[in-house]
């Protein structure tokens, strides 16, 4: 064959990929398709000046790419050996991976606490202990404490691609790993372009495959919470390949988007003894709860009246002097961390709103009994309806409103979710309908020059050195990463942080068309759909003082809220309580009587018996969440155990572990509905 003839058919060849891919991406994803088009028809058309061309190495027998630019090959004219590099290092180990199980399995103690305890939880520490002691039944039975680092896998779950050059790589990995999903990411669009040239993308779409080419960065998270929402119980082990190339900052997004869902940031024991525990008490105590479905349909209270809501982050410090000069242009929210501040700068406050439910630091840190007492009388108190009632019993009554969190009680109640109590806060503000809404303090980010957490002196106050960053260690307070700032460029955050800015995008991104959100924090990240302003540019001729003081605002609470649960909440929740009565009586006691021989089939069982609750009907209660939290920390641990080629006495170790699921789940409803029936 001529030389001629051979290019010829290469080139058909390379064409004929491209087009089945493109027929492949139309079908698959039609947005990528139409990204790919777009910029094949600017190259066509002259518009767009290609940076990169596909390039055959006769030498080596396989494509490269050469940087226009920059005068040089991307695979340094070595593709093959490159590509078969990454094959090879890809194993069935632990090797070139994301693993998210935590240190909490790691725990050789057999940890045994009083189980009457749970009935009366004081502080977080026992709360966390409580789960402690469950996962200790499951890591002793099993004696594995994660110690096995030349563990040899079955399987490998999901696979991610962190940039793709030309792909070449792709479909050979493709085929040993056989996963059950993939994840592919490549931040240059032309690159990705090129490789559609040279790859079948098609193998990967055999069982499934999310694509993150050229996304903005909303766009990137999307999809890789879209890559652990499904089928989650996986999530334990991720292995991926990187081309090294433009793929700078995916591994911090790819954690960093972990932590958001991370389930024991609120786990399950937490949520079911400390929050509907507390919340089923609250609800007996004649405390008002603000019905905030009432409040956003009928308040215009705030209507052109400036709320300028201040956290306790390091942006405090520096505009101090400024909230002081200028508190009577707004009505002043703020939180428990940074009230205290406040009050010792004589600025007025109208609102004041807690989220903790940990008696010992609200009670040492933030309402002592001496700054409590300082309180102005007309000061509101909006506190979460988990609040220890040795807090709640500091305040003035009559001044005092809880919020509903996670799940309501009252029926169409808006529970507030978060994070923290900086997204809970702007949530509420937004359903009072504040129209025109300034943030500060709210950084959700480091002060940059210091390193610093919060204002000064503040009792959670952490110091970060950016110079030491360490990037073999990442926790929700451990570990850095860098997001848009609001009047920086790039400010340093942590992940617990991160969490949060995304709640506050999220609830942002529901607003009002003519609600505006005013961000002054120099140091803060930025939230999406709000205004980055410095406190300097702020034209105070528009503004009036208040014509409304906060007896006005003490009305509105006090005719949008209960003392009591009303007969159609209580009905709504006896429906809950009979539905799980009957579950236990009939699907549960099959579950119970089935046996399993290999892990797979009970995790299927486990998993189809758990979902007739938090799939159906009850999708969106308080015990679909608990049964999902726990079994979203309990099942990936039982998955990696079992993941395992040499795994011995599989049928008898899932004996006993099925006993001590049905032990505890079976606990969980009973003591569930027992705090439900308090309240009907």
């Amino acid at each position: 064959m001529s030389q001629k003839n051979a290019e010829e058919q290469l080139q058909t060849a390379l064409t004929t990929t491209f087009l089945a891919n493109l027929v492949f991406l139309k079908e698959y994803d039609n947005n990528l398709y139409q990204k790919v088009d777009e910029l094949s028809k600017m190259i066509n058309e002259g518009i767009y000046k290609e940076k990169y061309a596909l390039d055959f190495i006769k030498e080596n027998g396989d494509f490269d790419i050469y940087d226009l630019i920059n005068d040089k090959y991307l695979y340094n004219q070595k593709p093959k050996k490159i590509n078969n590099d990454l094959v090879q290092k890809v194993q069935f180990d632990e090797k070139e991976s994301i693993f998210t199980l935590e240190n909490i399995f790691t725990i050789k103690e057999n940890f045994t606490m009083d189980p009457n305890i749970r009935f009366d939880i004081k502080n977080y520490s026992q709360s966390v202990q409580m789960t402690i002691s469950d996962i200790s039944k499951y890591t002793n039975t099993l004696k594995d404490f994660l110690e096995n680092k030349k563990k040899r896998l079955k399987k490998i779950k999901k696979f991610i691609f962190i940039g793709t050059l030309l792909g070449r790589h792709i479909p050979k990995i493709a085929e040993k790993v056989d996963a059950d999903l993939y994840l592919v990411c490549e931040r240059n669009l032309e690159i990705f372009r090129l490789s559609l040239f040279t790859v079948d993308y098609t193998v990967l779409a055999k069982k499934g495959v999310i694509f993150s080419i050229m996304d903005n960065p909303i766009q990137e998270e999307e999809k890789i919470f879209q890559f652990f929402n499904i089928n989650s119980f996986d999530n334990y082990l991720i292995k991926f390949s990187s081309t090294r190339i433009n793929v700078k900052e995916y591994i911090d997004y790819l954690l960093s988007s972990f932590m958001c869902i991370k389930p024991t940031s609120y786990d399950y024991n937490r949520y079911l003894y400390t929050f509907i525990n507390r919340s089923t008490k609250t609800l007996n105590s004649n405390y008002k709860t603000l019905l905030i479905n009432k409040i956003k349909n009928k308040s215009s209270i705030f209507k052109n009246h400036p709320v300028l809501f201040i956290g306790a982050g390091p942006s405090l410090d520096e505009n101090i002097l400024w909230i002081k000069n200028n508190q009577s242009k707004f009505f002043i929210v703020t939180i428990g961390a940074a009230y205290k501040k406040l009050l010792q700068n004589d600025i007025k406050i109208n609102l004041i709103i807690t989220l903790d439910e940990k008696y010992e630091e609200l009670n040492m840190n933030q309402f002592d009994d001496e700054s409590v007492s300082l309180i102005n009388d007309e000061t509101l108190i909006a506190a979460s309806c988990m609040t220890d009632s040795r807090i709640l019993e500091k305040f003035k009554k009559d001044n005092l409103f809880l919020y509903e969190i996670f799940a309501p009680f009252h029926r169409r109640n808006i529970e507030l979710t978060g994070f923290s109590v900086g997204e809970i806060a702007i949530q509420l503000l937004l359903n009072m309908n504040v129209n025109k809404l300034y943030l500060i303090g709210l950084d959700m980010a480091l002060n940059q020059d210091t390193g610093k957490s919060h204002f000064e002196g503040n009792s959670e106050e952490l110091t970060y050195n950016f110079e030491e960053e360490n990037r073999d260690v990442f926790g929700l307070r451990e570990g850095l990463l860098k997001v848009k700032g609001n009047l920086e460029k790039e400010v340093y955050t942590t992940a617990v942080y991160y969490t949060s800015i995304k709640y506050i995008d999220k609830y942002l991104s529901l607003k009002n068309d003519d609600t505006n959100i005013y961000n002054l924090s120099k140091h803060g990240a930025y939230f999406n759909n709000s205004i980055p302003t410095k406190v300097e540019n702020i034209n105070f001729e528009d503004f009036e003082d208040l014509k409304f003081d906060n007896k006005t605002i003490l009305n509105l609470f006090n005719t949008s809220s209960l003392s009591f649960l009303e007969n159609n909440s209580k009905s709504e929740i006896q429906k809950v309580i009979n539905f799980i009565r009957n579950n236990i009586e009939t699907n549960f006691k099959q579950y119970k009587e089935q046996k399993y021989t290999t892990y797979e089939d009970f995790l299927y069982g486990t998993i189809k018996q758990l979902s007739l609750i938090t799939d159906y009907e009850f999708k969106n209660s308080s015990i679909a969440y608990i049964l999902r939290n726990y079994s979203q920390i309990i099942l990936p641990y039982l998955s990696y155990h079992f993941n395992d080629l040499k795994i011995k006495n599989e049928s008898k170790k899932i004996e006993k572990i099925k006993k001590i699921f049905t032990d505890q789940i079976e606990q969980i409803f009973y003591d569930y509905m027992k705090f439900l029936e308090r309240v009907v």
